[in-house]
C-alpha cells in the first residue's frame, strides 16, 4: 500500500484564541442512559475496563473491546450479550490485540496493530489492509472513507497526522510536514465527522479544535484554541495522574459536543498510586476524576453550554453520538453506561 503525502495548510491558518467562558446562560447539558452493561460475571463482561473501547453500529449493536486482547464481545441495544468476535493469531479474522473498532454505514473497521480489518454485518472479513501503527482514534464518513489518527510506520505516511483509508485499502497522508527521522509523534487527537467534506480534530493534551476540509485537498479551515481554566490547571504534565485531557468530540445540529476529563478537587493525591495488581489507581475513577461536557459553537469556537459529572467519562461511542461513561463499584466491579447527549434551550 503506497501513501500520498498532502502537505497541509496548517501553518499558515490562523490560530483563534477562544475564551472557554460559558454564553448561553440558560442553555443546560442532560445526558440520558441509554443503557448500562458491566459485573464481573457473564460473558463479554471481561473485556469491560478502564482500556475498554466501544462502538455502536448501524443496527444498534453494542460493540466493546478491551486494547489488550484480541476479540470484542457483540451486545445487543438492551445490553444482552449475543457473541463475541474476533481470536489471537495472523489468519483471517485474527488479531493481536484490538485498538479501536470504527462502524460504518456498510462496513465495520477493525484496528490492531497489524493494520485494518473490514468485517461486514455478519462480521465476515471481507479485507485486510496491512500497516504498521496502533490506531486511537478513527471515524467513518458517509461515503465510506476512514480517517484515522496514528503513527504508520511507512516511509512516506510517518510524520504525518491523519491518514484517509478508502474502501480499497488506498491511503492518503496528511496534516503534517516532518522529516520521517522526527519518528513517532507525541501529539493525540480525537475526530469527528463534519460532513462530506469536512472533519474535526481535537487534540487530547492540547486544548485545540481544528476543522478540515479534505477536497479539492486536505486543508485546514479553522483552528480554535480553547481558554478552559479547569482544563488548563491540570494538563501540562501527560505522566502525571489525575491530569486533565479531551476524551472525545461529536458534531449535531446543537453544535460541537467535546468531551473531557479534570481531576476530581476532593482527591487530594497528585499522583494515583498504583494498585497491586499494576493497574493504574486503588480507587474507581470516579472517585479521582470528574467527567465534563461542552457544547461549541462549530463558526466561532465559544462555549454554548456545560456540564461537570462525578463520573469518568470516556468520549464518545464510535459509530453514535453517545458517550460513554465508565464506573466501578467499591469492590471494583466495572460498568459501562452509554448516555445520549443534549441540549436544551
Amino acid at each position: 500500500m503506497m501513501a500520498l503525502a498532502i502537505a497541509s495548510s496548517a501553518s499558515a491558518q490562523e490560530r483563534v484564541l477562544v475564551s472557554g467562558e460559558v454564553t448561553c446562560r440558560d442553555c443546560r447539558i442532560v445526558l440520558d442512559t441509554v443503557v448500562t452493561i458491566g459485573g464481573l460475571d457473564g460473558p463479554g463482561r471481561h473485556l469491560i475496563s478502564t482500556a475498554s473501547h466501544v462502538a455502536v453500529d448501524a443496527r444498534g449493536r453494542i460493540l466493546v473491546g478491551d486494547r489488550r486482547l484480541p476479540e470484542i464481545a457483540v451486545f445487543d441495544a438492551d445490553g444482552e450479550f449475543l457473541r463475541m468476535v474476533g481470536r489471537a493469531g495472523e489468519g483471517p479474522g485474527e488479531y493481536q490485540f484490538i485498538s479501536m473498532t470504527s462502524p460504518g454505514p456498510r462496513f465495520i473497521h477493525v484496528f490492531d496493530y497489524g493494520g485494518r480489518t473490514v468485517l461486514d454485518y455478519d462480521f465476515n472479513v471481507v479485507r485486510r489492509d496491512r500497516f504498521g501503527g496502533q490506531v486511537m482514534a478513527a471515524v467513518v464518513t458517509k461515503s465510506g472513507d476512514v480517517i484515522f489518527n496514528a503513527d504508520v510506520g511507512t516511509p512516506d505516511a510517518i510524520g504525518h497526522k491523519f491518514h484517509v483509508l478508502g474502501p480499497a485499502g488506498e491511503m492518503e497522508s496528511f496534516g503534517g510536514s516532518d522529516s520521517v527521522s522526527v519518528g513517532r509523534s507525541s501529539d493525540f487527537f480525537d475526530l469527528a465527522t463534519g460532513g462530506v467534506n469536512t472533519f474535526w480534530t481535537l487534540g487530547t493534551y492540547a486544548n485545540v479544535v481544528t476543522r478540515w476540509e479534505l477536497q479539492p485537498e486536505p486543508r485546514v479551515a479553522s483552528v480554535f484554541v480553547r481558554d478552559v481554566e479547569v482544563f488548563e490547571k491540570d494538563h501540562t504534565n501527560r505522566g502525571r495522574f489525575p491530569n486533565s485531557g479531551n476524551t472525545g468530540v461529536m458534531l449535531d445540529d446543537s453544535g460541537l459536543w467535546v468531551v473531557w476529563r479534570a481531576p476530581d478537587p476532593a482527591w487530594t493525591h497528585r499522583m494515583v498510586p498504583r494498585s497491586d495488581d499494576g493497574g493504574l489507581y486503588d480507587a474507581p475513577p470516579q472517585v479521582w476524576l470528574d467527567g465534563w461536557v461542552d457544547v461549541l459553537d462549530p463558526s466561532t469556537g465559544h462555549t454554548i453550554a456545560r456540564l461537570q459529572r462525578d463520573e469518568h467519562l470516556r468520549g464518545f461511542a464510535n459509530g453514535s453520538r453517545y458517550i460513554v461513561s465508565y464506573r466501578e463499584t467499591e469492590a471494583g466491579v466495572p460498568y459501562i453506561s452509554l448516555l445520549n447527549p443534549r441540549l436544551v434551550r
